[in-house]
């Protein structure tokens, strides 16, 4: 690329034009251009939310796709050189690939987890608080944070990691790193209807 990007800003750059990717996923792109513009993701303001719209409109004629983790070949590959990625996700592309380098936007990001659940009508409670437990050991955890590269919220299972990873700054960033980062809030349904309008205009545009 002709700079690193590490903001935003940089993945509108026209010189990468046809090279770009964004995730296929409305709350983090507009999450992402409501940043670029100094907004919060989770704005529900329709003013700022106009303007994020226009943002990736405007975007729309330098991308490659809107795509997730299926990215990682054309990333490996080099036929993508900067794509809005889960950071596990660009671990992996990294580790077939050691000139790919990750970054954290400067106007900050959306946080994310996964996580078990049980649910309320599930057929046997019993075995499924087994497989958490199960999941919950150390040596489990840390087996998992290896074969996915992505983080463990284990800080037992992160003990039993190769320095390489246990101290990854991609993968358990500071917290200067993640200042102006959020979490999703819970959307109202009048908020989530707004977002989808929205995300309907821009995949049409």
């Amino acid at each position: 690329v002709p700079r690193t990007p590490a903001a935003w800003a940089d993945l509108w750059d026209p010189a990468l034009m046809g090279k770009i990717t964004m995730l296929d996923d409305p709350a983090e792109v507009l999450g992402a251009c409501l940043k670029k513009l100094g907004y919060s993701l989770n704005s529900v303001d329709e003013h700022e939310l106009d303007a994020a719209r226009a943002e990736a409109i405007r975007q729309k004629p330098l991308l490659r796709a809107y795509i997730n983790a299926e990215v990682k070949p054309q990333l490996i590959a080099g036929d993508v050189w900067a794509a809005q990625l889960w950071n596990g996700d660009a671990y992996q592309a990294i580790a077939e690939n050691a000139e790919l380098k990750f970054c954290f936007p400067a106007e900050g990001c959306a946080l994310y987890l996964d996580s078990a659940v049980i649910l309320r009508r599930a057929p046997d409670k019993e075995a499924a608080y087994r497989w958490i437990d199960f999941l919950l050991r150390p040596d489990v955890g840390a087996s998992i944070a290896r074969a996915t590269l992505f983080a463990t919220p284990n800080a037992k299972a992160r003990q039993l990691l190769e320095a390489g990873l246990r101290q990854s700054p991609d993968l358990y960033p500071p917290p200067q790193r993640l200042a102006k980062s959020e979490w999703f809030a819970e959307l109202s349904p009048e908020g989530q209807l707004l977002r989808d309008r929205i995300w309907t205009e821009i995949k049409a545009a």
